[in-house]
C-alpha cells in the first residue's frame, strides 16, 4: 500500500475519543431519561378527590302510581287499608283446591327506557318471559294526541324473542298524572276518535300485542267518559286480537273492577307500595298484605284473569323524611357500604335493615329480594292467578331468573327442589351498573362480589323460602352521577383526542374569541408529540382531563398496561403544567350511562388511581369522518337533534374531537354550536362549576423536583421526536422528487441520445489501451482478458497489472496470454486499485483508456461503442453499462435489479446535466489527457472511480453515458461479501465527497456543484444516516395508527399511506421505464423490487455506519479482494 494518507485518516485519536465520550454522555442522558419516568410513575402523585354532593334523587319506581298523594288520597288509601286488615282476621279464603298446570301462564315485566339497566335485563332475561309492558304511549298535552316513544332496540329485541309486547298508555305528564288532560280529550268526539284510532294504527304498524291502560289522577266527570271509551277500545281490538289490560291499584275504589274486567283481557294488580316515598317506613309488600289484597280483587275479577305484580325494589327512608327509591343492588351497596345486617322478616318475607350516615341520620331500608318474589310467586300460581309481573326489569335480584320462567305451584314445586340450592349462590356480574344520583360525572362506589346466603325452605309440604341469612353480600357495579346541569340553562364542551397542531388551535381561537370555556381530554402520545400546542391549551386556561396515552382500550388491555397508560398522562399532564387533573375519560366508552363491561371495566379503574369519569349525553360522532354525511351541518344538526330530543336533565356535556383524524367539520361546525345555545341563553359552564368545585380541585398543583426533571426530558424527547418526524417526512418528499427528477432527466436524456449522431461503429480507430488491474482474481482474470481479446474493435492493447496477487492470478495470466502481442502483463507490489491503475497508465502508450475489473466481461461491440463518444475533444470519460451476470440467488437478483434500476439509470439522468460522478471501475472510457490533467488516480480513497470522475469534471470535461457498451460483472453472492464491497463503494464515495466538498453548492461548477454533489450529501450520507430511526418512527406511526378492537382511529396513516404508497408507485413506475430503455425482456422480476427496497435498504445501514465509524475513528482501509465464485456466464 501507498505511504499517501487516505482521506479522514489520522493518527491522532482525539477525534475518535471525543466522538466515544460524546456519545457516551448522549446515550447516558437517553437511557436516564428511562429510569426517571419509571421513577416518576412509581412516585407517582394521586390527587385526593374532593367530595362532592350527595344529593341523590331517585327514579319514579313506577310511572302509574302518584309520586305525591294527597291528604284526602291518604286518608282514602288508610280506609282501605282498614278495611283489609278486617277481612284478614277472619283468615283469606285462598281456594287451594284450584290447582293450576304445571306450565307457568303469563310470566311479564315491565320495561322502561330511562333506565339503560332495565334494557340489559331485558336483552339478558328474555328468555324468560313471555310479555313485555314497554311505557312507551303517553298523551302529548300540546295536541291532545298519541305520543309514542318507542325505543325501536328493544322493540326489535322482543319481536325477535317472539314476546307479547303490551305498552303502557299513561296520562302521565313530565311525571305527574294530568286527569284534566285525559278528560279534555275523552269529552271531545272528534279528539277521541282521533286518539283511538291513533292508538289501533300504532299498534298495528309496529305489529304490537295490545295496549295496557293505566289512567289515574281522574275527574268525576271523567268516569263515565272513560267507561265508553274503554269499551270501544276493547271492541276494537279484541276483534283484531289484540289484548286490552288494565293496571288496578288495590282496593282502588275509583274504578269499578267489576265492569272493568268485561272489558279487559287482564287486571294487573299493582300489590306493591303497601309504604311508599312519603308514607312511614315500612314494607314495600309484605306477603299478608299481598294475600289480602289480591283476596279482596278477586271477590269481583276472575283469578285467572289477574296478573300479580310483584316489587322488585325498596326504599330508604332517612329520618324524619321523603323515602328515596331504590334498586335491590342499591339496597344491597348501603348494607355494604355501612356495615349493616339485612334481615329477611319471616313474617312478610321482605328485608330490612338500618344504619346510620357519619352525619348521625338515622336510616330504615326496606326491599324485595329473590326470596321476597319467590314466596309471592309461590302464592300466586297456587290461587290460580294469570300469572305474575315484576315491576321492573333493571331493578330486580338477579336471583329471580333462575325461577321466573318455571310453574311454582305445590305440584311443580315437587319437582324443583334442587332451585333452593341455586338461590344460595350470587355469581358476580361485571354488567348491570345501578345508579344512584343524575348527572354525567360518575364515580363508582362498588365494584363486583360474589354473594353467599343460607336458604331455610320448606321441601315437604308448601315449599316456601322460611329463612334467609346473608353470609356475604353480593355486589355489583354501583355508580354515584353527579354533575346534573340546571335544565335548559347549562351546557359543557368537551374535545377528546388531542392536542393536534393543524385543528385544536382553530378551536382555542374560536373559543377564546366566544369567551367559551371548554375540557380537553388529552392523548399522552399527543402530548409528547405536540407539546407546544399542548402548553396552547393549558396556557388558554382551559380545563385538562386525562384520555389515556395510546388511545387504547382500556377494557381490551391489560389491568397493568391500562394502570400505566392513565399514570403516564396523568405524569405528562403535571411535567407540562404543574397541575395533576381528577377528570378522567376512557377512549371508546365516554357514555354518561355505561352498562356493559367495556364501559364499566375503565369506569371502576378510573376510581382506583382517584378519577371521577366525564360522560357524555350529546354525541355527534364527528370522530367517523370516514363516513361521507359527517361535515359541519350534520354536526351541528345531530347536537341540536340530541339536545332538543332528551329530557332536559339527562343532557349537558357535549362530545366533540379535536384530533384522531380531519377534524375540520368540528371546527366549522364550532361556532354555529356556540350561537345557537347563546341565542337561547343558555350558559357554557367548566366541569369545575359543574360539580360546584374551584379550578384547583379538579387540576390540583403538584410540586416536585422530580417533575422538574421531567419537564426536560418531555421536552428533550419532544424536539428528538419533532426531528425524527420531520426527518421522515423530509425523506419522503425529497424520495419522491428525487425519483421523479431523474425519471424525467433520464427520459429527456434518452430521447436526445435517439436524436444523437454520433460517428459510426469503427469510423473512430484510435489505439485504446484497455488496464486491468487484478488483486487475487485467479477464478475470473483469464476470461475477462478473453473477452476484452474478442472485442470488434481492431486497435486494441490489453495492460493486465497484477497488483501483488497472492494467488495464482498472474501464473494463470501468463500461461494463458503470455505469447499473446496484444496483451502486456504488468507486475507490481500489492499497493491498491488506484496504484495499480497508474502503474497500468504509466505504461500505456495510446491516448485512450478503458479500465475495467478483473471479474467483469465485455461485451463483443462494448469497446466500439465506447470509442464513439471521442470524436468531441470535450469528452473526458465515457461511463458503460454494467450488468450482474451471476443471478443465482436473492442477493444476486436484487443487486441486478440495483444497476438497472439505480446506477444505470441514475447516470442515464445525470448524463443530461454532465453531472455523472462515477465513471464504473467494471467499464469506463477515458481521455488520457483528462487523466493526466486531473492527477491521475489516487491512492488517498478506496472510491478511485468516483474521486477521479469528480476530478476531471472540475476540470471542466464533458462525461458521457453509453448504455450500449454493455460489461457483465460478477456481483457477490453471499450477504458479507456483499457488505465488504458494499463497505467500500460507500466509504469511497463520502471519502470523495469529502475531498471535493468545496464544490458542493458552487455554480461554477455546474451540474456536478448545484445537483451532484448535494445529491451525494444529502441522499447517500445524511437521510441514511436519519433513515433508521425514521423507519422504526414509521411502523411506530403504522403500529399506533392502525384501527382495531383496541384502537380505532386512524391518525396520521392516511398520510403515510399515501405518500408511502405513492413513493413505491412511482419508484415502480420508474424501474419499468428503466427495464424498457435497457430492453430487459423478463418484467417479472420486477416482482422482487418491493421486498428489495424493504431488506436491502436495512443492510445499506449496516454498511453506511461501518464507514461513518471508519471514517470519525481516522483508520486506513486497505484494497481487500471479494471471493470470486466464477459463475458469470456472457451471451452474446
Amino acid at each position: 500500500m501507498s505511504d499517501e494518507r487516505q482521506v479522514f485518516q489520522t493518527d491522532n485519536k482525539a477525534r475518535w475519543y471525543t466522538f466515544k465520550w460524546v456519545s457516551r454522555v448522549l446515550i447516558f442522558f437517553a437511557i436516564a431519561l428511562i429510569p426517571l419516568g419509571v421513577l416518576s410513575l412509581l412516585k407517582k402523585n394521586i390527587p385526593i378527590l374532593p367530595g362532592l354532593s350527595k344529593t341523590d334523587t331517585g327514579k319514579l319506581i313506577h310511572a302509574v302510581i302518584p309520586k305525591n298523594l294527597s291528604e284526602k288520597d291518604k286518608k282514602k288509601y288508610k280506609g282501605m287499608q282498614a278495611f283489609i286488615d278486617t277481612r284478614a282476621q277472619n283468615n283469606a279464603f285462598i281456594d287451594r283446591e284450584r290447582k293450576r298446570p304445571k306450565n307457568a301462564n303469563i310470566r311479564a315485566a315491565f320495561f322502561v327506557d330511562w333506565d339503560p339497566q332495565s334494557f340489559i335485563s331485558l336483552k339478558a332475561n328474555i328468555d324468560k318471559l313471555n310479555m313485555v309492558l314497554p311505557e312507551w304511549f303517553f298523551i302529548d298535552p300540546t295536541g291532545d294526541s298519541l305520543k309514542a316513544t318507542i325505543d325501536n332496540d328493544a322493540l326489535q329485541l322482543m319481536r325477535k324473542a317472539r314476546v307479547a309486547i303490551v305498552p303502557i298508555l299513561t296520562n302521565v305528564v313530565s311525571s305527574d298524572f294530568d286527569g284534566k288532560l285525559l278528560y279534555r280529550i275523552l269529552s271531545d268526539p272528534r279528539k277521541r276518535n282521533k286518539f283511538l284510532q291513533d292508538i289501533v294504527n300504532t299498534i298495528e304498524k309496529n305489529k304490537l300485542s295490545g295496549v295496557n291502560l293505566d289512567f289515574e289522577e281522574l275527574t268525576e266527570n271523567s268516569l263515565p267518559l272513560l267507561k265508553q271509551f274503554h269499551e270501544e277500545l276493547y271492541r276494537i281490538l279484541h276483534a283484531k286480537g289484540l289484548l286490552v289490560t288494565q293496571d288496578i291499584l288495590p282496593n282502588d275504589d275509583s274504578y269499578n273492577i267489576s265492569e272493568i274486567s268485561k272489558m279487559t283481557d287482564y287486571i294487573f294488580l299493582m300489590a306493591y307500595d303497601h309504604h311508599y316515598d312519603t308514607s312511614t317506613p315500612g314494607w314495600v309488600s309484605d306477603q299478608q298484605w299481598i294475600e289480602k289484597v289480591l283476596d279482596a280483587a278477586a271477590k269481583s275479577v276472575p283469578s285467572e284473569k289477574i296478573v300479580l305484580c310483584m316489587a322488585t325494589y325498596g326504599y330508604d327512608w332517612p329520618e324524619g323524611q321523603k323515602g328515596i327509591t331504590l334498586t335491590y343492588a342499591q339496597a344491597v351497596y348501603l348494607a355494604r357500604e355501612y356495615n349493616a345486617t339485612i334481615d329477611f322478616d319471616n313474617d312478610t318475607y321482605n328485608c330490612h335493615f338500618t344504619y346510620t350516615e357519619n352525619n348521625g341520620v338515622k336510616h330504615e331500608v326496606y326491599f324485595n329480594d329473590a326470596a321476597s318474589n319467590f314466596n309471592t310467586m309461590r302464592f300466586a300460581d297456587d290461587y290460580g292467578t294469570a300469572g305474575v309481573a315484576i315491576w321492573r326489569l333493571g331493578a330486580e335480584d338477579q336471583r329471580l331468573w333462575a325461577f321466573y320462567k318455571n310453574a311454582l305451584t305445590t305440584e311443580a314445586m315437587s319437582e324443583q327442589k334442587k332451585l333452593f340450592t341455586k338461590l344460595e349462590n350470587v355469581p358476580v356480574s361485571f354488567e348491570k351498573p345501578d345508579y344512584i344520583g343524575d348527572g354525567e360525572v360518575l364515580d363508582v362506589i362498588s365494584q363486583p362480589q360474589n354473594g353467599e346466603m343460607k336458604i331455610t325452605a320448606d321441601t315437604t309440604n308448601d315449599y316456601l323460602i322460611q329463612e334467609e341469612e346473608y353470609l356475604k353480600l353480593p355486589t355489583k357495579y354501583v355508580i354515584r352521577r353527579f354533575g346534573q346541569v340546571e335544565p335548559g340553562k347549562q351546557v359543557l364542551l368537551t374535545f377528546d383526542d388531542g392536542p393536534d397542531p393543524e385543528y385544536t388551535p382553530q378551536i382555542l381561537k374560536i373559543l377564546k374569541k366566544e369567551n367559551v370555556p371548554a375540557a380537553f381530554f388529552v392523548v399522552g402520545v399527543n402530548i409528547q408529540n405536540h407539546l407546544p400546542t399542548f402548553e396552547q391549551v393549558y396556557k388558554g386556561g382551559f380545563e385538562i382531563g386525562n384520555h389515556t396515552f395510546s388511545h387504547p382500550n382500556i377494557a381490551s388491555v391489560g389491568s397493568k398496561r391500562a394502570q400505566t397508560e392513565i399514570d403516564a398522562t396523568r405524569l405528562l399532564i403535571e411535567a407540562v403544567t404543574g397541575h395533576s387533573t381528577i377528570l378522567f375519560r376512557p377512549p371508546f366508552n365516554a357514555d354518561a350511562e355505561p352498562t356493559s363491561a367495556q364501559e364499566l371495566l375503565p369506569v371502576g379503574l378510573s376510581k382506583t388511581l382517584n378519577y371521577y369519569d366525564v360522560g357524555e349525553s350529546i354525541d355527534p360522532e364527528d370522530w367517523d369522518t370516514d363516513s361521507a354525511h359527517v361535515n359541519a351541518d350534520s354536526i351541528y344538526n345531530r347536537i341540536v337533534r340530541q339536545y332538543e330530543a332528551r329530557p332536559l336533565r339527562d343532557k349537558g356535556i357535549i362530545l366533540l374531537h379535536d384530533a384522531g383524524g380531519n377534524r375540520q367539520g368540528t371546527v366549522d361546525a364550532l361556532p354555529r354550536i356556540i350561537k345557537y345555545f347563546k341565542d337561547r341563553n343558555i350558559q357554557f359552564i367548566t366541569v369545575a362549576q359543574l360539580l360546584n368545585l374551584k379550578k384547583n380541585q379538579v387540576m390540583p398543583p403538584v410540586k416536585s423536583d422530580i417533575l422538574r426533571a421531567d419537564k426536560y426530558g418531555v421536552t428533550i424527547v419532544f424536539w428528538v421526536f419533532k426531528f425524527l418526524s420531520t426527518a421522515f417526512w423530509l425523506a419522503v418528499f425529497l424520495g419522491l422528487g428525487r425519483t421523479v427528477t431523474l425519471g424525467a432527466l433520464a427520459l429527456i436524456n434518452y430521447r436526445r441520445q435517439k436524436k444523437e449522431r454520433l460517428s459510426p461503429l469503427g469510423v473512430f480507430n484510435q489505439k485504446v489501451n484497455v488496464i486491468v488491474p487484478a488483486y487475487n482474481e485467479e477464478v475470473n482474470s483469464a476470461r475477462t482478458v478473453q473477452s476484452l481479446l474478442n472485442q470488434d474493435y481492431a486497435n486494441l492493447e490489453v495492460l493486465f497489472v497484477d497488483d501483488g496477487s497472492k494467488d495464482d492470478t498472474l501464473k494463470n495470466i501468463t500461461a494463458a496470454f503470455g505469447d499473446n502481442p496484444r496483451v502486456k502483463i504488468l507486475s507490481k507490489p500489492n499497493g491498491g486499485k488506484a496504484s495499480a491503475l497508474n502503474y497500468g497508465i504509466a505504461h500505456s502508450s495510446a491516448e485512450y483508456l478503458i479500465c475495467i475489473d478483473a471479474d467483469t466481461q465485455l461485451k463483443k461491440d462494448a469497446v466500439s461503442q465506447l470509442m464513439r463518444y471521442f470524436v468531441d475533444d470535450t469528452i473526458g470519460a465515457v461511463a458503460g453499462n454494467v450488468k450482474v451476470g451471476n443471478i443465482t440467488n436473492v442477493l444476486t437478483r436484487w443487486q441486478s435489479i440495483e444497476y438497472i434500476t439505480a446506477q444505470n439509470f441514475d447516470r442515464r439522468a445525470f448524463d443530461y446535466i454532465n453531472g455523472i460522478t462515477v465513471v464504473p471501475g467494471a467499464i469506463g472510457a477515458f481521455s488520457k489527457k483528462a487523466i493526466v490533467e486531473a492527477g491521475g488516480f489516487t491512492t488517498d480513497s478506496l472510491a478511485e472511480d468516483c474521486d477521479l470522475t469528480i476530478r476531471i469534471l472540475r476540470k471542466g470535461y464533458v462525461i458521457r453515458n453509453c448504455n450500449e457498451a454493455i460489461a457483465i460483472t460478477e456481483a457477490p453472492e453471499t450477504v458479507r461479501q456483499f457488505l465488504k464491497q458494499r463497505f467500500r463503494w460507500s466509504y469511497g464515495v463520502m471519502q470523495s465527497f469529502w475531498k471535493n466538498k468545496d464544490a458542493c453548492f458552487r455554480a461554477r461548477y455546474k451540474g456536478l456543484g448545484m445537483v451532484a454533489l448535494p445529491n451525494i450529501l444529502l441522499f447517500q450520507i445524511i437521510l441514511p444516516i436519519i433513515a433508521p430511526v425514521a423507519d422504526l418512527l414509521f411502523f411506530f406511526s403504522i403500529y399506533y395508527n392502525w384501527p382495531n378492537e383496541q384502537h380505532t382511529s386512524w391518525g396520521d396513516i392516511d398520510r403515510i399511506a399515501l405518500f408511502y404508497g405513492l413513493f413505491l408507485l412511482v419508484d415502480v413506475g420508474v424501474a419499468l421505464f428503466a427495464f424498457s430503455i435497457e430492453k430487459e425482456k423478463n418484467y417479472w422480476q420486477l416482482l422482487w423490487l418491493i421486498p428489495q427496497r424493504f431488506v436491502y435498504r436495512q443492510l445499506m445501514y449496516v454498511v453506511l455506519f461501518r464507514s461513518l465509524r471508519r471514517a470519525i475513528k481516522g483508520e486506513g482501509q486497505g484494497w481487500g479482494s471479494l471471493k470470486r465464485t466464477g459463475n458469470v456466464v456472457l451471451k452474446e
